[in-house]
């Protein structure tokens, strides 16, 4: 009897002596532009190997150094700057890289591909559709470019269910190096009527958290825009919950503000570009929690700064590293030059960005 009574006096304290229950929470990694530029090309060859080839080019150093924050994130987004697959393969001014260098990606850990740049119609309509003839062979997701306006329409925007999250995902660009979208297809542009409808069907179809995807703004250039602001103003006001842009090709301000991340360029992630600042990039790890009262809040965005060690620089190859954790390791780099350039150009963005 009295094993009973403890029994019932137990059940009856449960719900004062469970433990709270955790809330939900969903983790999303953002990374810059990843490019692929002529010296890339060359270096990732296997030597002897076809150039015609995309099996004849070795890509795994590129994300050798990041991958466990991708993997262990539930989305991974990037910026594929470039058509894919149209040969011969080529670096700037009309981008065109091999398909492998999109399956290490895959591998990587990167869910969603973002194809709204200024650099997507560098190979014309067939760069466009080789591009999203592979897309569509692998298990990826992409958005900002779709075959016509039906594609469009129901894929647009493109929506990722995730630990109960359903996340909807817009991108679009200012334009596309003055090149015309060829028929049939559509690409996502800087249009107040296209975005507005993407955000009207992600509401329509269920989506309760919506991130912006714009490339935007002035090239290398660390301050942000008054034509960025003005389109910071006008996303949020037709309902998206978050900002992530890519284009200047330079790291530009990380806000947290009402709650709400706008990150307004993450930079390169790799790129064979020598610029200032150039080879700095940004890791943007999101939070979403949804609380007992299905409210979902925004945390405070982890924010890692990469540095690209261009090919035989820092390794053999092209890599990406975090800047925090090569500070103190001059013998990392095989020329000193590079380091105390990492070193310098940190210290410029820790003073502009960082905020103690």
């Amino acid at each position: 009897m009295k094993k009973i009574c403890t029994v019932l006096v137990l059940l009856l304290l449960w719900p004062v002596l469970a433990p709270a229950a955790e809330p939900d929470t969903l983790q999303m990694s953002f990374i810059g532009d990843v490019m692929s530029h002529y010296r890339q090309l060359r270096l990732a060859r296997i030597p002897g190997a076809d150039s015609t080839r995309a099996s004849s080019y070795d890509f795994s150093s590129y994300y050798t150094h990041i991958r466990p924050w991708l993997d262990s994130s539930d989305i991974s987004v990037a910026n594929m700057e470039f058509p894919v697959g149209v040969v011969p393969f080529s670096g700037y001014p009309c981008f065109s890289a091999p398909s492998s260098l999109v399956q290490e990606s895959i591998d990587a850990g990167i869910d969603l591909m973002l194809a709204a740049n200024n650099h997507i119609l560098d190979k014309g309509k067939r760069g466009l559709d080789s591009t999203l003839s592979l897309y569509s062979r692998l298990p990826v997701r992409y958005t900002g470019a779709w075959r016509d306006t039906t594609d469009e329409w129901l894929n647009n925007p493109s929506i990722i269910n995730a630990k109960g999250f359903r996340v909807a995902f817009i991108n679009f660009s200012y334009g596309f190096n003055g090149f015309s979208v060829p028929e049939p297809f559509v690409l996502g542009q800087m249009d107040s009527l296209q975005i507005k409808r993407a955000i009207a069907r992600a509401r329509d179809r269920g989506a309760d958290y919506i991130v912006a995807l714009p490339h935007w703004g002035l090239e290398y250039r660390l301050d942000y825009s008054p034509e960025q602001k003005r389109w910071k103003e006008r996303l949020y006001r037709w309902g998206v919950d978050m900002i992530v842009g890519s284009h200047p090709h330079v790291p530009q301000a990380v806000e947290y503000e009402g709650g709400r991340i706008t990150a307004y360029s993450l930079g390169n992630y790799i790129s064979n570009m020598s610029i200032a600042y150039g080879q700095v990039g940004i890791l943007l790890i999101a939070r979403l929690v949804r609380h007992e009262d299905g409210g979902i809040e925004t945390l405070p965005p982890e924010i890692h700064y990469l540095w690209c060690g261009k090919g035989g620089l820092m390794e053999e190859n092209y890599s990406v590293v975090p800047i925090e954790e090569y500070l103190d390791r001059p013998e990392a780099f095989r020329q000193r030059s590079q380091w105390e350039k990492m070193k310098r150009e940190y210290s410029v963005i820790k003073q502009k960005f960082i905020k103690d």
